[in-house]
């Protein structure tokens, strides 16, 4: 009875997604450990070692980071803009406009959070393809891949999403067309 679960977790170690989900096993060595950090797709944003060239901005543009940071200023603007909006077809114009002319800084808060979503998408865009030109979506790296993809998809829809609150000419002929 206790062999059928022992084969089911062998076949799951042994399968291809797990592989690419963890690499190594325990690390047990200095060079192991190094491998570990640099395969782990959590671990690699401090890795151990670096290559001098790879920190070069041609070669990286700094477009993970810049997404990050400006994700970063989506979710505090978006924060912010959460008590001043309500998401129904009543109220969104009227929210948007009293937003833009009552709040105190809220045509500032909207146009940050507005370019912080244009500027994500072009360096998400931008990043995916630096990934694919310098061929880091081969293997080990292919969940990776598919992860930053995911996350593109997820970017154009948040973005797509987005243009539509305001509920203006422009949002309701983007549903009427999109």
């Amino acid at each position: 009875m206790l062999e059928i679960p022992a084969q089911l977790w062998q076949r799951t170690k042994s399968s291809y997604i797990w592989r690419s989900f963890f690499r190594h096993g325990y690390p047990d060595s200095r060079k192991n450990q190094s491998l570990a950090v640099f395969t782990n797709v959590f671990l690699h944003l401090h890795p151990v070692k670096v290559r001098r060239h790879a920190l070069a901005i041609p070669y990286t543009w700094c477009m993970g980071g810049l997404s990050f940071f400006l994700f970063l200023v989506l979710t505090l603007t978006g924060t912010l803009l959460m008590f001043y909006y309500r998401p129904t077809t009543e109220w969104a114009y009227s929210d948007i406009k009293d937003l833009e002319t009552v709040v105190l800084f809220g045509q500032l808060l909207r146009n940050m959070h507005r370019w912080a979503a244009h500027g994500m998408v072009i360096t998400v865009f931008l990043h995916m393809i630096r990934v694919f030109y310098t061929g880091s979506y081969k293997p080990p790296r292919e969940f990776n891949w598919v992860i930053g993809t995911l996350l593109f998809f997820f970017t154009i829809l948040l973005s797509y999403t987005g243009y539509l609150l305001p509920w203006d000419q422009l949002s309701f002929w983007a549903v009427t067309v999109g």
